[in-house]
């Protein structure tokens, strides 16, 4: 019997294996756990604290009630947390958090018309997060752009690559130009955003880390674009932030 093996190039195996290392954002896993001893006629009883490794308790230590106590009170605080940072009553299932500090939310993998200084080229672009934040006083509205390494939606430990994307600033940050964003959070607010973002022209690269290995990027738009290809993981620089640093 003949084996059929098929070949794969070394990008293409890079790029498995970077999306299979994502961990999906609704995994969750034991940590911890107490257990409460006691004897049969419940005169004495104590509290031990276990690590779970593998989903099997490991050995324990006693508590006091003050570790106790100050076990749930750090969980309470993680949870007050949570509730502050991200925004519960989700309008839409591309947001990620919302209030009246700023708006984020993520878009999917998809084919979008680059308009450059003289031209304009189609080109597949991996998953993004945008974080819009309204005008505040005399600080005018702002926006920054990252890009995600799954087409999935993102948690608070997501890690964020470089959109490679010009006009936007190492930070993440983008430059405006004549764009003209909208002054508030409503509900017009993310159409208004991306008519802006893709419809003004991408003229210059404003750091280097556009992509992981340094390249002209019109000449990178115009590879892809040719050989139709999407922008992959692989290619895409880290920040080397997560989704909630970026909130912060």
């Amino acid at each position: 019997m003949t084996m059929q093996i098929e070949s794969i190039s070394p990008k293409d195996l890079t790029e498995q294996f970077i999306q299979s290392t994502v961990k999906d954002e609704k995994e969750i896993s034991s940590q911890m756990a107490m257990v409460v001893h006691s004897n049969r006629s419940g005169t004495l009883s104590c509290i031990t604290r276990h690590r779970i490794t593998n989903n099997k308790l490991g050995i324990g230590e006693i508590l006091s009630v003050e570790d106790v106590a100050a076990t749930f009170n750090n969980i309470e605080q993680a949870n007050a947390l949570e509730k502050n940072n991200w925004f519960n009553g989700f309008s839409d299932e591309n947001i990620i958090a919302k209030s009246s500090e700023l708006l984020a939310w993520h878009t999917p993998r998809e084919s979008r018309v680059l308009y450059l200084a003289d031209e304009s080229v189609t080109v597949t672009l991996p998953p993004l997060f945008y974080v819009y934040r309204p005008k505040k006083g005399q600080y005018p509205a702002s926006l920054s752009v990252f890009a995600l390494a799954a087409n999935k939606r993102p948690n608070a430990n997501t890690k964020l690559y470089h959109a490679p994307l010009m006009n936007i600033y190492e930070s993440g940050k983008l430059c405006l130009g004549t764009m003209r964003l909208p002054d508030e959070v409503n509900d017009q607010t993310i159409t208004s955003v991306d008519k802006e973002f893709f419809g003004s022209r991408f003229v210059h690269p404003n750091h280097n880390n556009l992509t992981r290995k340094q390249m002209n990027i019109r000449a990178f738009y115009k590879m892809k674009e040719k050989s139709d290809q999407r922008i992959m993981t692989s290619e895409l620089m880290p920040t080397g932030k997560t989704l909630n640093e970026v909130l912060g």
